[in-house]
């Protein structure tokens, strides 16, 4: 059995200790203790782990925060169960989970046993050849569907999607170690014969869009190991750096529903959806509270809104959160095109000054929303209209034959959204 305590480290230092308490219960609580060094680092009321979990050693956050937050770092659904299983851990023990998972998270957070450090660079990464990849891929679509716990996972990464974390080095893949981190992550392509079979190419797509318009670091292609398609998607969240073990340096994030504090272990709670949380302007306020400019979250929203991604939910919206103690809006990921299928919801995940029907949402409803966060309206056209200029422009420049997943129909799609939110904005 695990130990019911964990250490945490980020950026060199530990800086809290997470303890599950009623570990027996069904859904055990988990406390969080500061570290006085990452007190005395950061400062009394950092936010450098969570806007949720401000660095306060007179009171520890609740434990429902706590719990909520740390969930948030967990996959979803049977995948969950299952890494759990694997691990001989019950699914509601996060702390337990972490303690077979939490070498290598999303974000820089790294947990160990207690009065321990993270190794670096003591174990190998294991190379992988096309079968192999192919291999750890079916284990992912099995362990979703319920089946299988054969491929043995070294990190967590949230969501619902099929997905692995690997390391690639030149043009050779690697089975990261328990603690080392990977540098890409590959998401399974659904069926040939689902009606969603083009999701990863028109993620691709849309990613080399919000690329030209500046709105992410990503790069993403799809590619084929043996018979497993999938799309490759490159971390933003790990940057190259000598100085650091292995060459790669861990940056922090948390997703949405995180900051807001809310538990997505019901997948639907991340969308909107008439609710008051999650919101846009709820993490707008995150934003502006920890010191970052909402501005790139309006362009983002409105790169969203013209490519027809309804998904742009709360945890796929995140935050940098610096070893300076700096908080940025994360680069854009998890953005496909949905639109130019019939079957496709037409409701945006998130409310945008009060409407969420795809099909009604304007420019002028972009900028309606910007100004309810507090930016001047000038501000929030110029946000809007430059966004969409610069995507109309990209729709020009991509190279089409480089993602030939895409239908005729999505770019037309794209192309007519675009041009009808630019004239909306007259």
């Amino acid at each position: 059995m695990l130990t019911p305590e964990l250490d945490a480290w980020l950026y060199g230092s530990r800086v809290a200790r997470f303890t599950a308490r009623d570990v027996g219960r069904a859904a055990p609580r988990v406390e969080l203790a500061w570290d006085p060094d990452a007190v005395a680092r950061w400062g009394y009321g950092a936010r450098v782990l969570s806007h949720l979990l401000p660095m306060d050693p007179d009171g520890a956050p609740p434990p429902a925060r706590v719990t909520a937050w740390l969930d948030g770092l967990m996959p979803e659904g049977r995948v969950r169960d299952h890494m759990a299983m694997d691990a001989g851990v019950d699914p509601e023990d996060v702390v337990g989970f972490f303690g077979a998972y939490g070498g290598d998270t999303v974000g820089a957070l790294q947990f160990v046993p207690v009065g321990t450090r993270p190794r670096t660079g003591t174990d190998v990464a294991r190379p992988l050849d096309d079968a192999d990849v192919a291999a750890l891929l079916r284990a992912s679509v099995a362990r979703a569907g319920g089946q299988g716990r054969s491929q043995h996972l070294t990190s967590s990464l949230p969501g619902m999607e099929p997905k692995i974390g690997l390391v690639r080095t030149g043009e050779a893949w690697f089975k990261a170690a328990p603690d080392q981190p990977t540098t890409h992550i590959l998401k399974v392509a659904r069926a040939a014969d689902s009606p969603t079979a083009d999701l990863v190419d028109t993620e691709a797509a849309a990613l080399d869009l919000a690329r030209r318009v500046g709105l992410t670091s990503i790069d993403a292609h799809v590619e084929t190991f043996d018979d497993m398609r999938c799309i490759v998607v490159s971390r933003y969240d790990r940057v190259p750096d000598e100085a650091a073990p292995g060459g790669l340096r861990r940056v922090h994030q948390e997703d949405g529903a995180q900051a807001l504090g809310i538990n997505t272990r019901d997948p639907e709670r991340k969308f909107q959806h008439g609710r008051a949380i999650p919101s846009l302007a709820a993490i707008a306020q995150v934003l502006r509270d920890d010191g970052a400019r909402p501005d790139p979250l309006l362009a983002l929203t409105a790169l969203n809104l013209a490519v027809g991604n309804t998904d742009a939910h709360a945890k796929n919206v995140s935050l940098l959160r610096r070893e300076n103690g700096t908080v940025a809006l994360a680069p854009a990921y998890d953005v496909s095109m949905h639109l130019h299928h019939d079957h496709a919801s037409r409701v945006f995940a998130m409310d945008v000054a009060g409407e969420r029907d795809m099909d009604a949402l304007t420019g002028a409803d972009l900028v309606a929303e910007g100004v309810s966060w507090g930016l001047p309206r000038r501000r929030a056209l110029r946000v809007v209209d430059s966004t969409l200029d610069a995507l109309r422009g990209a729709l020009g420049e991509i190279d089409r034959a480089a993602h030939p997943g895409v239908p005729p129909e999505a770019w037309r799609t794209v192309e007519e959204r675009t041009d009808a939110l630019r004239a909306s904005l007259d």
